[in-house]
């Protein structure tokens, strides 16, 4: 692949934001929308071959969409007979789709530990019960929930500004005004119509009763009218981009306090947009210079969520400097005359740069939600916070953002160890099946997970929670476990019946209500 096709290089997680078509099941999905098709129906009519031999329990009225509704509950990663699954096809990019993966992996891990072990927010050896291994600096990235949120709007300003810095660098404007429409016309309904239906999902489970507690607990109304009407309005609350603009302060639904990131998601977004406006038709000089001013300024002013988007946008305007054909083969016919030796050399001192740079941002990400000031790791960090992030939560939230940053630089600027094996190496674990299959259910999985725990994990929690030491260890793992089981089935369904189908909505409202 020629770095001078960058249109070949966009990962399928670009989709979800850009004017591209949309014909299969997901923008995100890395199969080819003709294989899933296939690959769908086939487990359509596996489904149907089984269900007949098992002794034609359906009668031929009303089997069909019976039949249709059936395969559609099995989580596609047990759809295939003989246990694999097609190879999902991978780009340059696609440890971008697998960095998003993980992180809300790592988000649904943190609150499944939060609620088990809440000790677990403080910092190693900070007070009594929390000097456990789990709690070291960088070892706790496993459970680092606030962390992996400033990494997701670091890859959204990637993501959203990439095809449009690539039509400003062609000088396509005309293209560039219609990706551009597209985009903000899709963007809202991309990120609330799943929301609206997780939400009524738990507005449901809450007044049959099943909901235990959260962070943040709906109030019971008199009536089922009145709880509809309560949920809807949050719902209003939480569509609203400019709600809780304030940098110390989000604003919780308490349908689903995980999502307070949704509005800074699409506030980042329209600022995207507008900045991709204002910066159409200057010089790559003058769009690096604007960019990073507006970066000091939104993390000066204590507003980190729009600082992240924006740095993602100036490392995709990096990214296609350096792959501009121009300075590629100028590089090229200089290294001709830079003995091997010395370029093994720079190579191994790269990958030692890149190494050191992402742990220091992992160590960053993992700042403790609580009693940071006396745990070991991150006191010379707060010596170092600028004054107006002073109190606990901005002061975590101004190193968050420091860490995803260097991590995404790390990743974006790893070399690859050998000409047999061109892909870089911290970007490998992220282009694993497991990564790419966790950056397909991401979104379903962020929205949906809060509604196991507040169900299904905190009764077992409160089962075990009294018993003895060797007893509550063996019931956390049974917990874990089932919840994992749960929250994956609902996300995998999740992410095909709902999220799916609001991508291929929003893109077909689109393109009903444009002109031609």
């Amino acid at each position: 692949m020629s770095a001078s096709d960058p249109e070949k290089q966009i990962s399928p997680l670009l989709e979800d934001y850009q004017d591209e078509s949309i014909a299969g099941p997901s923008s995100s999905a890395p199969l080819e929308d003709k294989n899933y098709e296939n690959f769908t129906q086939n487990a359509r009519i596996m489904s149907e071959n089984v269900l007949h031999s098992l002794g034609g329990i359906y009668k031929r009225s009303g089997a069909t969409a019976r039949r249709s509704f059936l395969p559609a509950l099995v989580p596609s990663f047990l759809r295939s007979v003989d246990g694999t699954q097609p190879k999902p096809r991978l780009h340059p990019t696609s440890y971008l789709d697998g960095l998003r993966g993980v992180a809300a992996f790592i988000v649904w891990i943190h609150h499944f530990v939060h609620q088990c072990i809440p000790t677990s927010s403080y910092g190693w050896n900070s007070g009594p019960n929390t000097s456990h291994f789990f709690q070291m600096p960088i070892i706790r990235v496993m459970y680092s929930g606030r962390g992996m949120v400033t990494i997701f709007f670091v890859i959204s300003g990637y993501v959203l500004s990439y095809k449009s810095l690539r039509q400003i660098r062609n000088r396509q404007f005309e293209g560039l005004l219609d990706t551009l429409a597209s985009a903000t016309f899709r963007r809202g309904l991309r990120l609330f119509l799943p929301i609206v239906a997780s939400t009524f999902l738990t507005m449901i489970v809450f007044r049959l009763g099943w909901y235990i507690k959260s962070p943040t607990m709906p109030a019971m109304q008199p009536s089922f009218i009145a709880q509809f009407s309560d949920w809807w309005w949050h719902i209003i609350l939480l569509s609203n981009p400019t709600t809780g603009i304030d940098g110390n302060d989000v604003y919780n639904d308490p349908y689903g306090s995980q999502l307070w990131t949704i509005p800074r998601e699409f506030r980042g977004s329209l600022v995207i947009y507008l900045t991709l406006l204002g910066i159409a038709k200057t010089t790559q000089f003058w769009r690096l210079v604007t960019i990073t001013s507006m970066i000091l300024y939104t993390t000066w002013v204590t507003q980190w969520d729009l600082a992240l988007f924006l740095a993602g946008m100036i490392l995709a305007e990096i990214q296609f400097i350096r792959d501009d054909p121009t300075m590629a083969s100028g590089l090229h016919s200089l290294s001709r005359f830079i003995p091997q030796a010395i370029l093994r050399r720079k190579i191994a001192a790269l990958h030692t740069v890149t190494i050191l740079v992402g742990l220091l941002g992992i160590h960053m990400l993992t700042f403790p939600d609580e009693a940071a000031s006396t745990s070991p790791g991150y006191k010379w960090m707060l010596l170092s916070t600028p004054p107006q992030y002073g109190g606990a939560n901005l002061t975590q939230r101004y190193w968050l953002c420091i860490g995803a940053i260097l991590v995404v630089v790390a990743l974006n600027f790893s070399p690859a160890t050998s000409t047999l094996n061109p892909t870089p190496m911290l970007q490998r674990p992220f282009n694993t099946r497991f990564a790419q299959y966790l950056a397909n259910v991401s979104y379903a999985l962020y929205i949906t997970h809060m509604l196991v725990i507040s169900t299904v994990t905190i009764r077992m929690y409160d089962f075990w929670k009294d018993k003895s030491p060797a007893q509550f260890y063996f019931g956390l793992v049974e917990t874990f476990i089932v919840n994992a089981i749960f929250c994956f089935w609902l996300a995998d369904i999740f992410w095909r019946l709902v999220d799916l189908k609001s991508i291929a909505l929003a893109k077909w409202l689109a393109d009903k209500c444009f002109i031609k």
